[in-house]
């Protein structure tokens, strides 16, 4: 779930996040919101602070408030940097803490690792295991290089490889650790340095 009173960046947000793979809701404000958490559990919350009326301080004590949605996994989006807004984000059990401006990828990868485990702002992290090894092909079978897939849905998958391909490119993606499992084409969406690899957002292409 997004929440954010500027449909600019809830609309930017939410493209970047379902070409990521995610099933995404958005609303502008933080009664809306805690009205469709009445029916509907998201598994993270994208929460911007600075809001009228109610503000993401407001929404996110509602939503520790309810024993229904304590738990849920909040990243708090800010233009503010103080000390004291990181600790009480902190203390209210926050994720994740992203400052604007920002870029999108790093909203996806953040939202990727909490759902994997990990809590930034309190100093966890995930522990990572390697995924199967996928084969990255040319649409002519040529071999362009092997990867690890580490998420994978109906729509895309998201693999780490040695080096970045071009946004736009098209190659067939082949789970190689799945005996007779086929290709499939897909279009890099994404690419986001880590460390020494790098990872891609991968969006399946109609045949």
């Amino acid at each position: 779930m997004i929440i954010d009173d500027q449909p600019s960046i809830r609309g930017v947000l939410q493209v970047a996040l379902e070409e990521a793979g995610a099933d995404v809701c958005a609303t502008g404000d933080g009664q809306s919101a805690l009205i469709v958490l009445e029916s509907s559990l998201p598994e993270l919350i994208v929460l911007d602070l600075e809001m009228p009326g109610m503000d993401g301080w407001g929404v996110l004590d509602a939503l520790r408030a309810a024993r229904r949605t304590a738990s849920i996994p909040v990243v708090l989006v800010s233009g503010t940097k103080d000390s004291v807004s990181y600790a009480r984000a902190r203390n209210l059990g926050v994720a994740a803490f992203i400052s604007k401006p920002y870029r999108l990828s790093e909203v996806v990868e953040t939202g990727r690792r909490i759902l994997g485990g990990a809590r930034p702002l309190q100093g966890r992290a995930v522990s990572e295991e390697e995924g199967p090894v996928v084969q990255l092909r040319a649409p002519s079978g040529e071999l362009l290089g092997i990867g690890r897939l580490f998420d994978l849905d109906a729509r895309g998958a998201q693999v780490d490889f040695e080096r970045p391909l071009a946004t736009g490119q098209l190659f067939l993606l082949v789970l190689a650790e799945v005996e007779g499992s086929q290709a499939r084409m897909v279009e890099v969406r994404w690419v986001r340095k880590v460390g020494d690899g790098f990872q891609h957002g991968l969006r399946f292409q109609q045949v």
